[in-house]
């Protein structure tokens, strides 16, 4: 385990058992990373990946895009580099016209609807995917050898 930065893709956006939603990240290794996020983030996740029936006029996620564009910048990446009691940390990589790039601290659910629309790479730290990962298959029947050991 490192500090080193993996690229995941999203894989999708799901509900848990108890009706929470969550999005699914997978890495080149396939290890498969939940995390879980608000509805309407999820909601704002999903439609860009179905690539249903843009809004009319824009949602939050597309106004931060517009603005560091119309600002003339642009979103180079997005990091999940944290996690801390249970809560992921993220940032928007963002490179001014003019400077060096830098890094603005936002939700996880919101840089990656960001990282959607703007089309860069989701980057996660090895050691924060490694501690968040789940099975690629869970068990079938509660009680079986790999259940117990969680």
């Amino acid at each position: 385990m490192s500090d080193a930065l993996c690229p995941v893709q999203i894989r999708g956006v799901g509900l848990d058992k108890l009706d929470y939603d969550f999005v699914l990240l997978e890495d080149e290794q396939g290890r498969l990373l939940p995390v879980w996020i608000g509805r309407c983030e999820a909601f704002s996740i999903q439609m860009r990946l179905q690539r249903d029936d843009l809004p009319p006029r824009p949602m939050t996620h597309d106004l931060v895009c517009q603005s560091v564009a119309k600002l003339g910048g642009s979103i180079t990446r997005v990091l999940i580099d944290d996690l801390w009691q249970s809560t992921y940390y993220a940032k928007i990589c963002v490179a001014p016209p003019n400077g060096e790039e830098f890094q603005v601290d936002c939700r996880p659910s919101d840089a990656l609807a960001v990282a959607i629309r703007a089309g860069v790479p989701v980057l996660v730290r090895d050691d924060v995917l490694e501690e968040g990962k789940v099975p690629a298959s869970l068990p079938d029947e509660p009680g079986s050898e790999e259940d117990e050991a969680h």
